[in-house]
């Protein structure tokens, strides 16, 4: 019986990538919910509940 550790088999290692995917995906995503949230400030639908 032998006592060794075997790596486990997973994808072969790689530089970190400065723009994966996934990054660029989050933060198109980011970059959108923070565009929204401006614009809806901007709109001020506060104003809009009161009466004259």
């Amino acid at each position: 019986m032998r006592d060794t550790l075997d790596r486990p088999l997973t994808e072969p290692e790689e530089d970190p990538a400065r723009f994966t995917r996934r990054r660029l995906v989050r933060w198109v995503a980011v970059l959108t919910i923070g565009i929204v949230v401006v614009l809806a400030i901007w709109q001020e639908p506060l104003y809009a509940l009161r009466t004259v």
